[in-house]
């Protein structure tokens, strides 16, 4: 995540000269430290636990606190159908989360809750900020922000980050891509619904983790995405 995030800042630096993003200097640091400390949180999920179990609860927590904030925040209020997606959410929630019957599958499920956390805060602080400014250059900043504070965290370990620069490029060029058109999505819809319609990547983050998921994590992730099936309608 610390190379992903210096990576996507330098290829970004173009538009972040071209178009400062002056208007939302004070969001940067906010949204970076929740982008830190998402990073973290999940991390610690995905040690301890299946990834089909962490990613479904710490992507389906999100657009629950982001209708609920984009409410109070942002003046943005959710219809009747969002609250329905909402509760669609909650239920499957609840069948993956019982899923982890073992210490430490529960111990990743609080760490999911908490990567959940992080992910309504920046989603939050973000719809804001990109009603102001270009998202590109305002990404990139963000991004760079967050890079430089893992890279801390990791105290500079060269041998740790020679063995994860490949993937990190990678990481760098999924995230960059796929939430820049979250960011230009916030820019055309309220918050709650853009994050709820995200998660979609539920279903797909179970397929792809080639991992033994039983019925109830299965029946979870379709409620999740049922969820953002009635957000997007």
């Amino acid at each position: 995540m610390a190379v992903a995030g210096i990576a996507a800042a330098i290829g970004l630096l173009p538009a972040i000269i071209i178009a400062p993003p002056v208007a939302a200097l004070p969001y940067i640091l906010p949204s970076a430290l929740a982008e830190t400390a998402y990073a973290l949180c999940l991390a610690a999920a995905y040690r301890r636990g299946a990834m089909s179990l962490a990613y479904p609860i710490g992507r389906g927590t999100a657009p629950l606190l982001v209708t609920l904030g984009g409410w109070l925040v942002l003046a943005q209020h959710p219809t009747p159908q969002t609250v329905i997606a909402a509760l669609a959410l909650v239920a499957g929630l609840a069948l993956v989360a019982t899923a982890g019957q073992h210490k430490a599958q529960r111990a990743a499920i609080g760490f999911a809750l908490l990567t959940g956390v992080c992910i309504a805060s920046y989603s939050l602080i973000d719809a804001r900020a990109v009603r102001q400014v270009s998202p590109v250059a305002y990404l990139g900043l963000v991004m760079g922000l967050q890079g430089l504070l893992l890279l801390l965290l990791v105290r500079g370990d060269r041998l740790r980050l020679r063995r994860v620069w490949r993937p990190g490029l990678l990481v760098a060029i999924g995230t960059t891509a796929a939430y820049l058109l979250v960011l230009f999505a916030f820019q055309l819809a309220p918050a709650g619904r853009v994050s709820t319609l995200r998660e979609i990547s539920v279903l797909i983050g179970v397929l792809i983790a080639r991992e033994k998921s039983g019925a109830r994590v299965w029946l979870g992730a379709a409620l999740v995405v049922t969820g953002a099936a009635l957000a997007a309608v």
